[in-house]
């Protein structure tokens, strides 16, 4: 696989091979490696971030601790009513007027930044803006002055939200951080905020719009979510293996000498274990390239990754699916592509796989 910045990587695709490498303490996270592979330019600013997603253990496992508190199923379980909430908010926003409208930007954004923003307590004047710039630093299409100019922006209006915390704490995940870290650096958090808002948003999103072009072309599984409620969970396990947004999230780098799947991978090369071919791997699942909720090891995907790097944020997403495909089940029965399935435009260029538009009617 050749890199953005030159040479190549390796492309790791068997499911088994898949698990080890993203288990495997010998394949680094970190970005300031010059052989961190790509396949767009990260600016240098963005390698040295100090994000926690490009952390090595020990470090990566004190961070991860600082985070995994405001993670837990009990949590996300208390969290519940609340989203239930703002999807059903969102999904009446959505209604109004009637289609064609276009799910990406009318719903499944707005409504993941809305759930974000809210556990993190970020005004809600205020996402708009983070949203155009947390896209920008990706932005394949965006120049180089460009994608700096939104990591700048990100920085300072993070380190002014975070100071605030720390001089006036509330009730948010933010606060609650700082009060069981109080040794943590203001640049510390300031890079954990923005990870956490980046990450609380986009892949869902993306996961929701896909996920809902998947299930036109499925409509009986559309039909079931209305009329049999306890099938929303394994259709979206199915879904998260079928589509695999954040395949481009695992990137290593070879910490020394190592022998993986029968090859041998030198020190200082770049490694790609892609979860999205170990979803499709028909070691691991029959019929991989078909659609089939229900099927047996519904879990066993790597959608949210595995190992010490496994997404924190993965019941938060769980729930949050779950909730918007019942939703949008029960209110547009009638939900169809308002253009041809070839013409949905598909949006390259970054690291979460997403779409640039859903047109969708009623």
């Amino acid at each position: 696989m050749p890199m953005a910045a030159g040479g190549h990587a390796w492309i790791v695709t068997r499911y088994e091979d898949v698990r080890t490498a993203l288990s495997d303490d010998r394949l680094s996270n970190d970005r300031r490696h010059a052989n961190y592979p790509s396949p767009i330019p990260i600016p240098p600013v963005m390698r040295t971030n100090g994000s926690m997603l490009s952390m090595d253990p020990p470090k990566h496992t004190a961070f991860r601790k600082l985070v995994k508190a405001e993670c837990t199923l009990q949590r996300v379980h208390g969290m519940e009513p609340r989203v239930q909430q703002l999807v059903d908010e969102y999904v009446d926003r959505f209604a109004d007027g009637g289609g064609p409208k276009d799910l990406v930007l009318q719903f499944s954004m707005p409504l993941t930044l809305a759930v974000i923003g809210e556990l993190l307590a970020i005004p809600g004047q205020d996402l708009g803006s983070l949203y155009d710039a947390t896209r920008g630093m990706f932005d394949y299409a965006r120049t180089p002055e460009q994608r700096r100019a939104a990591v700048d922006f990100l920085d300072t209006y993070f380190e002014e939200f975070v100071a605030a915390k720390y001089k006036t704490p509330g009730d948010d995940m933010v606060s609650r951080i700082i009060a069981r870290n109080p040794d943590l650096s203001l640049t510390e958090m300031v890079h954990l905020t923005r990870l956490l808002l980046n990450g609380g948003h986009d892949s869902t999103a993306s996961m929701i719009s896909l996920g809902v072009l998947t299930l036109t072309q499925h409509p009986e599984h559309f039909a079931a979510l209305r009329e049999k409620p306890d099938t929303a969970e394994p259709v979206v396990e199915e879904l998260l293996r079928y589509v695999n947004v954040t395949d481009l999230a695992t990137a290593r780098v070879a910490a020394t000498d190592l022998v993986l799947g029968g090859s041998t991978i030198s020190a200082g090369d770049g490694v790609y274990p892609s979860t999205a071919a170990a979803n499709r791997d028909p070691a691991a699942f029959d019929s991989p390239e078909e659609f089939q909720p229900y099927r047996t090891g519904e879990r066993k995907h790597l959608a949210f990754g595995f190992g010490r790097h496994l997404c924190l944020g993965a019941d938060l997403a769980r729930l949050e699916l779950r909730l918007v495909y019942s939703a949008l089940a029960r209110r547009f029965p009638a939900l169809r592509l308002a253009v041809p399935l070839e013409d949905v435009p598909v949006l390259d260029g970054g690291f979460v796989y997403r779409l640039a538009a859903l047109p969708v009617t009623w």
